[in-house]
């Protein structure tokens, strides 16, 4: 292939190029970003669709190239659906006493209720997100799955059998699933590589005050009104969403970038297949480790704080507070730092190298092992519950860099498949721990408080040598990361 038609897809800059019917390859420079072939047709009339910006060729129908405004209400859209998930997988965990008292079922039950939810929101992006990247759609699919999950929602309000309130948790969950792949999938559309960590901390930021809001609001609901008002309430935002998107949301998939051949058979599993590069896999697993805590504290700290410190629903709610500001500070300071660096290294060598963000991870990295041990033995002798409060926040402020930093990693080494490596990555890191905390609360009673979290905390230390890996042999790894679509 000559020089002439060799681009850098991930530059700074983006670049569109117009071609009467002409078929060509766009590579990477293997020393600078991802390996990645494709092929692209460009059609006769999509010459109308181009203009000369500050001397360049530039394509109006490219995301890209949006105006900032237009940029910014995709974000507001995209970060507003985003935080349903959260809000979903945390808002019941005040109510799971209230629960399992009302249906009197077992410990084993509920732990059930808590967690196939989460497993759910793991294994649901998988073909969502393979039918977006594929078939070249994101608002499409944001509508099926928020209508999927408004509906499950008024049947869960109104179930009358705590298995058929499991079923339908269950499918609501899958439903509300895609948004973040499908969030992440927007942001590599409508932003460059460089512009990505602040764009993805405002993200997760906004994210993480789902478990902020849903911990304080599940608690008074269920006080106040009564469980069944929380589904209700999940139903009505869910159409409210819905509506925004229909209305407000416009296709972001650009119709000049990677794309599928529309030949191509669609493969609901096709994401799947990013497991065969090294450096997509060991950073998805240790995001899975890491997160496996997040889901630990979640189902621990209802039961814990309402048999040790008799917190009531509510003030379970409130304590849940300081874990969620550390997961939204967390996010802003992750994505934040890593642009950082990242602009910084462009500027002193000239090239973009997506793993210069993982540099940013590891304070993050440092902090959960840490403030895990300290919190689970000082929670073993009923400690002043302030103080572990504070151990929550820090636990979760370095949980929240790491899994920003990383997520923004992974985008960047799949570029055009986006919301592909974001699903794969919500596959590990919630149908995994969704699966192991079904045996929290056996697991706690066989080795106590504080051996669980010492024996997770070692697990999470020695975990932090995948990124180092990473760092090392990342660039080489990227080079065999090819695409043809």
């Amino acid at each position: 292939m000559s020089k002439a038609n060799s681009i850098n897809i991930l530059d700074s800059k983006d670049q569109d190029l117009n071609f009467e019917n002409t078929t060509f390859e766009v590579s990477l420079d293997l020393e600078k970003v991802p390996h990645e072939k494709c092929e692209q047709n460009f059609p006769k009339n999509e010459a109308k669709d181009n203009t000369m910006v500050n001397g360049k060729l530039n394509n109006i129908n490219n995301s890209m190239n949006w105006s900032s405004k237009k940029k910014g209400l995709v974000l507001a859209i995209i970060v507003i659906s985003g935080i349903t998930s959260p809000i979903v997988a945390t808002i019941h965990f005040p109510v799971l006493v209230v629960l399992q008292n009302e249906f009197n079922v077992s410990n084993f039950a509920i732990d059930a209720f808590a967690s196939l939810s989460t497993f759910f929101i793991g294994i649901g992006p998988i073909v969502f997100a393979a039918y977006s990247d594929e078939l070249a759609t994101r608002k499409k699919v944001f509508i099926a799955t928020f209508l999927m999950f408004t509906l499950s929602s008024v049947v869960c309000a109104i179930a009358t059998t705590f298995w058929l309130l499991i079923v339908m948790r269950s499918i609501q969950a899958i439903g509300i699933s895609a948004v973040l792949p499908l969030g992440s999938g927007v942001i590599s559309d409508i932003y460059s590589p460089l512009e990505r960590g602040n764009a993805f901390g405002i993200l997760y930021f906004v994210y993480w005050t789902g478990p902020f809001l849903a911990s304080i609001v599940g608690g008074y609901i269920t006080q106040y009104l009564g469980w069944r008002w929380i589904f209700w309430i999940l139903a009505i935002f869910g159409g409210a969403i819905l509506f925004l998107i229909f209305f407000f949301l416009p296709e972001t998939f650009n119709s000049n970038s990677l794309k599928s051949d529309p030949s191509h058979r669609f493969n609901p599993i096709a994401p799947l297949k990013l497991f065969k590069y090294p450096n997509i896999t060991l950073i998805i697993i240790y995001i899975c480790i890491s997160n496996l805590l997040n889901h630990v504290q979640n189902i621990s700290i209802p039961i814990n704080f309402s048999a040790r410190y008799k917190f009531t629903s509510s003030e379970i709610g409130l304590f849940f507070i300081s874990p969620s500001l550390g997961y939204m500070f967390g996010s802003l300071f992750g994505g934040k730092y890593s642009d950082f660096l990242s602009q910084k290294s462009l500027l002193i060598s000239g090239d973009y190298i997506p793993e210069i963000r993982i540099k940013s991870a590891w304070l993050g990295s440092i902090l959960i092992p840490i403030t895990c041990f300290i919190y689970g033995w000082l929670l073993e002798i009923n400690f002043n519950f302030y103080v572990l409060g504070i151990l929550l926040f820090l636990c979760s402020f370095g949980m929240a860099i790491t899994f920003n930093t990383l997520s923004t990693y992974l985008v960047d080494s799949c570029p055009g498949r986006g919301a592909s490596v974001t699903a794969l990555a919500c596959l590990v890191r919630l149908s995994i721990p969704g699966i192991i905390t079904i045996f929290e609360t056996s697991i706690e009673e066989k080795l106590g408080v504080r051996w669980m979290f010492t024996l997770i905390s070692v697990i999470c230390f020695l975990s932090i040598l995948l990124p180092v890996v990473v760092y090392i042999n990342g660039k080489k790894w990227r080079s065999n990361f090819v695409i043809t679509l």
